[in-house]
């Protein structure tokens, strides 16, 4: 069976035709004209005309192919695919047509045999179903973590824009002295563009320098007015090299860590490197919006800060990607335009591998092209941070936490019955056997409900939308983190007093180890002991096994086994 008519090569392509003509060309004829005059002139076919002549009214054509699921079965369906794939739980090929089959099982609607022998809705049924519902598309997910999908909700973001709303009253803040700091890595492999290649090739290659490479941190800073300051680097190294800023952005600054990634040193070194380019002051302080990683909330870092004049305000943490300017406009470009930069780093240097002493040149072509007003920006606008929107995101981008978006335990209450069906039916389930038509049948008698009205199951009673269980409380671990404004004094209280615990317990765990080290250690004195040969007459002709050696009689149990030994060997018997 083809899964789509075509119509022979050749043939006349049926048109529809206006209805209102339709009417007025039936009129025509009625009132005397000619079939074919009436036929050229409204330009119908003839024998369609005179078809519609002999009824005695026109009649337009309301047909439809005939469906397994109405059309108000399937845009429920449809609707319901949309609200699970906005929650990041879309369905799949196989659950979709799972969770068909049973919804139409469940409604008691007519469907093909071959549903019930594969538990499942028809190939044909699916892709006809995307091709009704013109909304959907197969589409390949991005991997998201549970953590960044449920973090973003309407609690934490509502934290961020009062704080950034109190930071913005109390110091009034210009757009030049609103900025976002971010750190991103660049590596010596770079991911290669799409190329030109023959047509049905099964597999396509792009030369790059190694297999894996070196990570080289880069730690970018911009502004709400459009500007930005030089790039500063960490290099993944503990010796520092000139030749690491080889024609490097102009005024980029590097240090060097044996990881490459941001320390709390490194930081403070950025923050120096961010001082002599924008010179804040007590008078003229300036706002530095970044997520909160532990570098950035070192103690030694926030008093560095406070007494330079910057306020430090940080995201609630796994929301970077929505609140953050750099991440939503910027790195992205960044990172196409250094791709780009290494590939034509390849062709002009044909047999030679990018190193991380070249890192420098090409983020040096790539910095400048991403760093663009334009692209900085849209940024500030997008997290809606300058200017300060706190409604810019909708109710859509927030319904990734409906799964974990649930009151205390204390403040639960006993569930109550959502519905008949819910409550008394129990319905099916993809990944379970599905209830049999008798059941569902029985269940759906009128006299069971107490009412004439028909059972109606929907696709979320098929397959609930994913919620939850109740919060569980505990104080063991790290702390769920959140949005501060690091350099307010209660803040700054708080940091310094974990600092100085942490500080208590290295100093602690290293005077134990110290006392461990030069705690005398017991010498062990090694017996040896001596076997001594007896004779024959004094040996014993006991069956026994001989005792173990102790430490009263070792010598002489010694001498048992060494003459039982004697006894049982070969060349003693001849």
């Amino acid at each position: 069976m083809p899964r789509k008519y075509v119509s022979k090569q050749g043939a006349m392509k049926r048109v529809p035709y206006d209805p209102e003509a339709l009417k007025n060309a039936v009129q025509a004829v009625k009132d005397g004209a000619a079939y074919k005059t009436v036929a050229r002139e409204f330009k119908i076919n003839v024998m369609t005309l005179k078809r519609l002549c002999r009824r005695d009214s026109y009649v337009q054509p309301g047909f439809t192919n005939r469906q397994i699921l109405s059309k108000r079965h399937e845009d429920e369906l449809g609707a319901y695919l949309v609200h699970m794939s906005k929650m990041y739980y879309g369905l799949t090929v196989v659950q979709l047509r799972k969770v068909a089959y049973q919804f139409a099982k469940a409604n008691k609607m007519k469907y093909p045999s071959s549903w019930d022998h594969s538990q499942q809705a028809g190939r044909d049924w699916y892709r006809g179903f995307l091709e009704r519902q013109q909304t959907l598309s197969l589409r390949t997910p991005e991997p998201t973590s549970l953590a960044r999908a449920t973090a973003f909700n309407k609690h934490t973001v509502a934290e961020f824009f009062g704080n950034l709303t109190a930071v913005f009253n109390k110091h009034e803040f210009t757009a030049e002295r609103v900025w976002n700091i971010d750190e991103t890595g660049v590596t010596t492999v770079h991911k290669p563009s799409k190329i030109i290649a023959v047509k049905g090739s099964k597999q396509v290659g792009k030369m790059t320098s190694t297999e894996r490479g070196e990570l080289v941190t880069v730690c970018a800073c911009i502004n709400a007015a459009g500007g930005h300051i030089p790039p500063y680097m960490i290099f993944p190294r503990k010796n520092w090299q000139d030749r690491f800023l080889n024609h490097a952005p102009p005024s980029s600054d590097a240090t060097t860590h044996s990881s490459g990634w941001m320390t709390g040193d490194s930081f403070i070194k950025f923050l120096k490197h961010f001082v002599r380019h924008v010179q804040p002051n007590a008078d003229r302080k300036h706002l530095i919006i970044m997520d909160n990683h532990e570098s950035h909330c070192s103690f030694d870092a926030l008093n560095y800060a406070k007494d330079n004049g910057i306020v430090l305000l940080t995201i609630p943490p796994h929301t970077s990607h929505k609140l953050q300017p750099l991440d939503r406009t910027v790195f992205g470009p960044l990172k196409t335009f250094y791709s780009q930069a290494a590939s034509n780093f390849m062709l002009r240097h044909p047999g030679r591998t990018i190193t991380i002493y070249d890192v420098s040149e090409l983020l040096g072509e790539a910095f400048p092209r991403a760093m663009v007003p334009t692209n900085i920006f849209s940024g500030f606008r997008a997290a809606g941070i300058w200017p300060i929107n706190a409604d810019i995101f909708t109710e859509s981008e927030f319904m990734t936490s409906l799964v974990t978006d649930r009151p205390p335990p204390s403040q639960l209450e006993e569930p109550t019955q959502r519905s008949v069906i819910a409550s008394d039916c129990p319905l099916p389930s993809p990944l379970e056997e599905p209830v049999q038509s008798s059941s569902v049948s029985e269940r759906a008698s009128p006299s069971s409900l107490g009412g004439s009205v028909p059972m109606h199951f929907s696709p979320q009673d098929i397959m609930p939308y994913p919620k939850a269980g109740p919060r569980s409380q505990s104080s063991r671990g790290r702390k769920r983190g959140r949005t501060r404004i690091l350099t307010d004094t209660p803040e700054k209280a708080t940091i310094e007093e974990q600092s100085n615990k942490k500080l208590a317990k290295i100093a602690e765990i290293e005077m134990k180890r110290k006392i461990k080290e030069n705690r005398p250690t017991k010498k062990t004195v090694r017996q040896i002991f001596s076997l001594k040969k007896i004779d024959d007459d004094t040996s014993s002709d006991s069956d026994e096994c001989p005792p173990l050696p102790s430490s009263s009689g070792g010598k002489k149990s010694y001498a048992v086994m060494a003459r039982v030994i004697e006894l049982l060997s070969p060349s003693e018997k001849k």
